[in-house]
């Protein structure tokens, strides 16, 4: 039943995300593009899932390809499933590229699946609350594409999922694993670099202050090797390492009609963004989370803050509120422990459903 009602949520929260964006089909940085290795930096960077959709394509037997390929394109408007349901996901409609799209569309999904149970975990490591831990890695995914204003791609689903990896095998201490993540993470998105700054608090709670800066400087390591060489293959590439956006993000920032606009997700109007409705709800979520935080998440997320406001504010577009995403196992963690507050007071002491023995006797 557990697999089953994720496998939904994760459809649900993909299908949300992709009826928004799809791959951003037609523009200078869509998923043909990018598996091409032709999209503009810094979006052509992102090379994890157009790099397994290439291996898979290559892969496959021609034979295969051509008759895949030939049944979708006889009639693609009744097998072609993705240009059928997502009219706007036009590039799925290119015979020639249509095994490699329908790979990358089924690994951003399985992104999103794995990573539905990579939050599970993570809140039941730190609250052992299964029942919570479970709701809020559902809530949480079900929020992802509402995060995604201004923009939605598909290394932001693999990016929860190596976010919540990388806090999990930080606080048990098993870095070995950890230099494996952050190595696929960076290649998925380079500002992971970035995020494994912030888990140095999570390596002191198993490890000496020595060791966890060791650890820190070798993961550091792994991940700079990845951006530079990532950067270096697409050096040519038009467009920019990163836009600076300071000055237009500010005056945006200052604007109060910012905090009143709207967007459609799932099909119906919702609070966008900096929207006045969204930020109350979180200040609500965080103030009433905040005293159950572990010290060393909160450290965590003091250093995932200090990095990652300066960053959203210089580079990212106005009110892009996935850019913010060094902070999403805190908005995970709030909700989760939200969650489970109202649960136990609601049910404390008591079970949700009577018990009926055999004999008839309650």
């Amino acid at each position: 039943m557990l697999l089953f009602l994720a496998f939904i949520v994760a459809a649900i929260s993909f299908g949300g995300f992709f009826e928004k964006w799809t791959f951003r089909d037609g523009t200078k940085f869509s998923a043909i593009a990018m598996m091409d290795g032709t999209a503009e930096r810094p979006f052509v960077y992102r090379q994890l899932l157009p790099t397994l959709a290439n291996i898979a394509d290559r892969l496959t037997p021609a034979v295969i390809k051509a008759k895949f390929q030939n049944a979708l394109a006889e009639n693609p408007q009744k097998r072609n499933m993705i240009l059928r349901f997502f009219p706007n996901a036009t590039e799925s409609a290119d015979t020639q590229n249509l095994l490699r799209y329908y790979a990358l569309f089924g690994l951003t999904f399985l992104s999103m699946l794995l990573a539905i149970f990579a939050m599970r975990y993570l809140c039941m490591l730190l609250y052992h609350d299964s029942s919570a831990a479970t709701l809020a890695a559902f809530a949480m995914a079900l929020l992802f594409p509402i995060l995604l204003t201004e923009g939605g791609y598909f290394y932001d689903l693999p990016e929860l999922l190596f976010m919540a990896l990388a806090v999990i095998l930080a606080w048990q201490g098993r870095w070995l694993l950890l230099a494996i993540v952050t190595a696929l993470a960076t290649y998925n998105k380079e500002s992971f670099l970035f995020f494994v700054v912030t888990l140095y608090p999570l390596l002191r709670t198993r490890f000496s202050r020595k060791a966890s800066l060791l650890i820190e400087a070798g993961l550091l390591v792994i991940a700079a090797a990845i951006n530079i060489a990532v950067k270096w293959r697409y050096a040519v590439n038009p467009g920019e390492i990163a836009q600076s956006q300071l000055l237009s993000h500010l005056l945006w920032l200052l604007r109060p009609t910012s905090y009143l606009e709207f967007e459609v997700n799932y099909g119906f109007p919702t609070p966008k963004g900096f929207n006045i409705i969204n930020v109350l709800l979180l200040v609500f979520l965080f103030h009433n989370a905040w005293r159950h935080f572990p010290t060393a998440f909160k450290q965590h997320l003091y250093i995932a803050l200090a990095i990652n406001l300066p960053l959203f504010l210089a580079f990212c577009y106005q009110g892009e509120l996935r850019n913010l995403s060094m902070l999403n196992m805190g908005l995970l963690m709030a909700i989760m422990v939200n969650i489970s507050l109202l649960l136990q007071r609601h049910y404390a002491g008591r079970v949700a459903l009577p018990l009926h023995l055999p004999d008839g006797r309650a």
